[in-house]
């Protein structure tokens, strides 16, 4: 592949539809205002943005090439500023495949190259055969040594390490199950409630008057709840198809030096997940699955998708919490799960019930004042202490060798697992009230993405944290401070 080589034409349709996707919801919403205010203007401006993305992706697949030459992945681009990429085999970690539902029209897939390190840019040739494809990935998998017998010798170990050691897979009925028990439906519906707000040209009287004549004897009450039932359902439904279209033949594979996660039922994605960028392990219960002993395992990976900040990969989009352990000594054996040593003190409950009441106990007399039933907000005091109450009984850490297992509850409640040297960095913090109580927040940070995801037990015994923070740090804070040389009072220390 020394020579240059340009994309199938489908990838300048398919850089439009990228665009389209992910301003989807700024567009609708601009579409929404834009159309109420001008008169049908709007719409021809619109169709000239279309227009002009339409030859942007045209220009932009034919000025597109790439070749694998010198050990180097190159890649140019570009309309007006012409931009060059160079990638290097040496740094290349990852080479996923994607079918989507336009490249699978056409018998194409989508190739995504991640190297190690901090870069903002993912290598991506958007519209290539499946041939062309493996044979990328394998032009980008080989090192270049001038020895024909040793490059056989590594094609061959190649290939040991390519070969399949375990499989996990995700059945229909649990796929079912975890359509059922979404809990993206919350999100869906504040944006359909956001947009159905910009329905002002729907809303009016006339349209009001025939609400009522087909629903007689209905009040602006029950209207308004029928209303807010409708936009429930609906999002509960788009959620159930998004999680179906998502997880849909959900397969885990191992290897011998990476994961490989295949999913999608119009969209087939194809992600590696080498094990020396794993950061972490993360174990979430939805309040809804929770009950029946359900959730999801996600893992934590550094240096890849650079764009998205705080970025997870599903590794389980349901799996049952009993099995936790077999699956991770199966998948990821170096994830042991220590005994919890450490949790609140009983003293730290009633910190834990009233903290979650602190925003609404203030906003309580300003609702009772401009709302007739502004009382019923009282009711949420003992709702929002009873979670207050669930965060206590969840809260807890524990460490053995060298893995660390913190278990916390925001509305989900999370279990992360992760190793003392994937740690970057180990928090202490104290305000004055916990001071006078002895208390102190422990909080770990592993990389993911671009950022840092962070995980956070409130209210522990301050012995119990400087132990926690002891083991993280390699240090002995506890033998620093009855020698009077300790200073954590107050405030903060980092690792």
């Amino acid at each position: 592949m020394s020579e240059f080589r340009k994309q199938h034409p489908v990838a300048g349709v398919s850089q439009v539809i990228d665009s389209i996707k992910q301003n989807f919801i700024t567009l609708l919403i601009v579409i929404f205002i834009g159309s109420s205010n001008t008169e049908g203007y709007f719409l021809y401006f619109l169709g000239a943005g279309l227009v002009i993305s339409l030859f942007g992706g045209i220009f932009g697949w034919w000025f597109f090439r790439f070749r694998i030459f010198e050990d180097e992945l190159q890649i140019e681009k570009g309309i007006f500023v012409k931009k060059k990429l160079y990638l290097s085999k040496d740094r290349i970690q990852v080479i996923d495949i994607t079918e989507g539902i336009l490249q699978r029209l056409f018998g194409l897939v989508k190739v995504e190259v991640k190297t190690a390190g901090g870069g903002t840019e993912t290598a991506t040739i958007s519209a290539i055969t499946r041939e062309e494809a493996e044979e990328l990935r394998a032009e980008l998998r080989k090192r270049n040594n001038g020895n024909s017998e040793h490059t056989e010798d590594l094609e061959e170990e190649q290939e040991k390490k390519d070969q399949i050691l375990s499989t996990w897979k995700l059945s229909k009925k649990d796929l079912v199950y975890a359509a059922f028990t979404s809990g993206n439906f919350g999100l869906i519906a504040s944006i359909l409630g956001a947009v159905s707000g910009q329905l002002s040209e729907m809303i009016n009287e006339e349209n009001i008057r025939f609400i009522y004549e087909i629903m007689p004897g209905y009040s602006d009450v029950t209207i308004y709840i029928v209303l807010i039932f409708a936009i429930i359902v609906v999002s509960w439904l788009l959620s159930f198809l998004g999680v179906i279209f998502t997880y849909s033949d959900f397969r885990l594979h191992k290897t011998e030096e990476e994961l490989i996660i295949t999913r999608g039922l119009f969209e087939k994605k194809h992600i590696t997940v080498p094990y020396d960028r794993i950061q972490a392990i993360r174990f979430v219960e939805g309040v809804i699955r929770q009950p029946f002993g359900y959730g999801m395992i996600y893992v934590e990976s550094a240096g890849f998708d650079q764009s998205q900040k705080g970025r997870s990969i599903v590794l389980a989009p349901y799996i049952s919490a009993k099995v936790v352990s077999s699956f991770l000594g199966e998948f990821l054996e170096e994830y042991e799960e220590p005994e919890y040593q450490y949790k609140p003190p009983k003293k730290a409950l009633f910190r834990y019930i009233r903290r979650p009441n602190y925003l609404l106990i203030p906003l309580i007399p300003i609702i009772w004042y401009f709302l007739s039933r502004g009382w019923l907000s009282l009711m949420l005091i003992p709702m929002l202490g009873l979670l207050g109450w669930m965060r206590y009984k969840d809260a807890a850490v524990g460490f053995d060798n060298d893995i660390l297992r913190m278990r916390y509850r925001t509305i989900s409640r999370t279990t992360a697992i992760m190793k003392k040297n994937r740690i970057q960095v180990a928090d202490l913090s104290q305000n004055p009230f916990q001071n006078r109580k002895n208390l102190i927040n422990f909080s770990a940070t592993a990389a993911s993405g671009a950022g840092g995801m962070n995980f956070k037990v409130e209210d522990l015994g301050n012995e119990d944290s400087l132990r926690i923070y002891d083991w993280v740090a390699g240090k002995n804070i506890i033998r620093q401070q009855q020698e009077g040389e300790g200073q954590h009072g107050g405030n903060h220390l980092a690792h």
